[in-house]
């Protein structure tokens, strides 16, 4: 390796370590433990959290308050019973950002991923939308995390 690398590579090291210690770790990750039935829009709540840096999501309402501003991914992915099919939203502040739609064949799910600014005090979760009323336990997930704070 040669001067000029060694001393590109220490800078990007420098760099990632210096937004590693500035930017805070927030994310979250949750799964159902159990098949679920919902009524109309009713928010899942997935109770099994795997993860929750920053601790803005709240597994008693299903929704994740962010604690900071900035650029966010979430994540659904979603399993009817049977060979049922549900539709469910990602929801932003009481609007429907995206739907996800379960296959219509058993065992197959379905996921979507978005990219959202927020604001500090936005909520995030997802709700039933249309079609069955219940999901199985396990495959259905909802994910979370800050990829950048914005000023």
């Amino acid at each position: 390796m040669n001067k000029a690398n060694a001393i590109a590579t220490l800078v990007i090291v420098s760099t990632v370590i210096q937004q590693g210690l500035t930017i805070p770790a927030i994310g979250f990750s949750a799964v159902l433990s159990n098949d679920t039935h919902l009524g109309n829009d009713d928010a899942i709540k997935y109770d099994n959290v795997l993860t929750n840096l920053g601790n803005g999501y709240d597994k008693w309402c299903g929704h994740f308050v962010v604690p900071t501003k900035g650029l966010y991914v979430f994540s659904c992915s979603v399993m009817a019973t049977n060979t049922n099919t549900i539709t469910v939203g990602i929801i932003k502040n009481d609007k429907s950002v995206l739907p996800v739609s379960s296959a219509n064949s058993p065992w197959e799910t379905s996921s979507r991923i978005v990219v959202l600014s927020m604001d500090k005090g936005d909520r995030v979760w997802v709700r039933r939308l249309a079609h069955d009323r219940n999901i199985q336990g396990h495959y259905n997930s909802f994910s979370g995390y800050l990829i950048s704070t914005e000023t």
